[in-house]
């Protein structure tokens, strides 16, 4: 089986009556889930779509968001999932540079689009949930617009899958660039499936399963949501976008819901912890938890372990180029505030190896490297940008000639002692001040141990003199009062002089990304537009 769409057809075959996804008060099984993704493949072919077509995807969570998943790969397209949250010219931009002609959507997502991109996107035709009565402003031109209900109305059998392969690109999903405009990131049938197989076998994900899905379609924790309980025939249980914002709903929802698989950020899982009054439910049906992106601060793991009493929980390491890769089993019992949670060992089908600053590959404790992945789940590059592809997807460093291709993460690591690796910051974001290396997360460590702090970050503000300067801003519990020199001596007591931030700030919230992650740009650039330091 190499590809993705014969996932959902097999259990749609084996478990027709199952639910296969919920969203609110509605659902459906995998039986209805097969035969509207079949309908919306003969729409698209009937509108032309071909072969290695990408077919945009503009709308929140819901019910069609995956039906449209399922469907565009049933066409033999690619599917491009376009951010919700994104600035329109953000989102056009994405369309123009993957040469998209048709975008599922909602409506009034279609209309803002339209109306605020400024050079109208080359679309030539849209499918919108619901009514196809959309008021299309003047620079949508000669596009076509057609409705949701229009095109599910008749029965179709499964297409046949034209010759596909597994080689052949599944969908694209884009992450933030270092010139400022956004990579695509092209990811096979054979990437993904290979990820999945595992991670099915890996955690046992079964039919009585029902995985929580937090990530939007355009984050790559969606692929683990949707495919391994569409491989699983589980429930996939799609959480309301605004609902993160709410952690004590977000906590009731877990458990009205009976959700047993959770895979989300550290910091939502942080924010729950904190936030989320746990203490006043059971929470025994969730088995497994996983968190990635972010540093978990140790007091909130074990708030989390004392309320999730039969979970598992998993520290996940991964990029979008490559899936997950590496994974750390949280023992039953954390007792150090201060510990730094490893990212782990590599998953099985995996070879992550870390190469040091002369091209040694790490072997010893305490030893520091590039990690680099070996897999099939390796992408296929970067969309249209052959220079980018050729810089990061490289022959092997450790045998040049055996034809092997590797990503470069860009991800330095240190092994410990039982043979984990380590996150040791970013190779080419390495924060120097004052003539010093300097892990941020090493600070945001010592921050997060100090028992009035709810959320910390560190960011370094470029700076002509020192390079850098680092400043952190703080969260504080609610109720709390704490002078920031309290913060500052804290910091003294466990880091060097050069380490310690020169400037704490509290906020109420820190700001977050589409993905949920901290957004520690807009912090730079608050500090920078703000009023100088006296």
């Amino acid at each position: 089986m190499y590809l993705l769409q014969r996932l959902l057809t097999r259990s749609a075959t084996s478990f027709p009556d199952k639910t296969a996804v919920s969203f609110r008060n509605e659902e459906l099984s995998y039986a209805e889930l097969e035969a509207a993704s079949n309908q919306l493949s003969a729409a698209l072919k009937a509108h032309g779509v071909q072969r290695g077509d990408r077919v945009g995807i503009l709308m929140n969570k819901s019910l069609e968001s995956i039906v449209s998943v399922f469907g565009i790969l049933k066409a033999g397209a690619i599917y491009v999932p376009l951010d919700p949250g994104a600035p329109a010219s953000r989102q056009a931009s994405i369309i123009r540079h993957c040469g998209i002609e048709i975008v599922l959507a909602a409506p009034q997502l279609l209309e803002q689009l339209l109306a605020e991109a400024g050079e109208a996107p080359p679309l030539r035709a849209a499918i919108v949930t619901g009514s196809p009565a959309v008021t299309l402003p003047h620079p949508a031109g000669s596009m076509s617009c057609s409705g949701w209900d229009e095109i599910l109305g008749e029965s179709c059998e499964c297409p046949a899958d034209d010759g596909l392969c597994g080689a052949a690109p599944a969908y694209i999903l884009h992450t933030s660039g270092s010139t400022g405009s956004p990579k695509g990131v092209v990811i096979s049938h054979l990437n993904a499936l290979t990820f999945v197989e595992m991670a099915v076998r890996f955690f046992e994900i079964s039919p009585q399963d029902r995985l929580a899905n937090h990530a939007p379609l355009h984050f790559d924790l969606s692929i683990f949501d949707i495919f391994c309980a569409a491989r699983s025939a589980a429930t996939m249980v799609l959480i309301p976008d605004a609902l993160s914002a709410f952690p004590v709903r977000l906590a009731d929802f877990m458990q009205s819901e009976g959700v047993t698989v959770w895979n989300s950020v550290a910091s939502l899982l942080t924010k729950l912890a904190d936030q989320g009054a746990l203490d006043r439910l059971t929470l025994d049906r969730l088995r497994l938890v996983h968190f990635s992106g972010d540093l978990m601060p140790v007091k909130y793991l074990k708030i989390l372990k004392q309320c999730m009493p039969a979970a598992v929980f998993y520290n996940i390491y991964g990029q979008t180029e490559a899936n997950s890769s590496l994974y750390f089993r949280v023992p039953d019992v954390v007792e150090e505030a201060a510990w730094k949670i490893p990212i782990g060992t590599p998953f099985p089908n995996f070879e992550v190896f870390a190469i040091d600053e002369v091209g040694n590959v790490v072997t010893g404790a305490g030893e520091e490297g590039e990690l680099h992945v070996l897999s099939s789940t390796v992408a296929l590059g970067y969309w249209n940008d052959c220079g980018r592809t050729q810089a990061q997807f490289t022959p092997d460093p450790r045998n040049p000639s055996a034809h092997a291709r590797v990503y470069k993460t860009g991800d330095m690591a240190r092994l410990d002692a039982a043979g984990n690796f380590v996150f040791a910051g970013r190779k080419d974001h390495m924060v120097k001040s004052k003539g010093f290396r300097v892990e941020l997360g090493e600070i945001e460590i010592v921050l997060n141990s100090h028992p009035d702090i709810r959320q910390a970050v560190a960011v370094a503000i470029p700076d002509d003199l020192a390079g850098s300067r680092i400043v952190a801003y703080v969260c504080l519990r609610e109720g709390v009062e704490l002078e920031p020199q309290t913060l500052v001596v804290h910091c003294s007591d466990h880091l060097p002089k050069y380490m310690v931030p020169e400037q704490i700030r509290y906020l109420p919230s820190l700001p977050v990304t589409s993905n949920s992650k901290i957004d520690r740009k807009a912090l730079v650039q608050a500090f920078l537009d703000g009023p100088a330091e006296p």
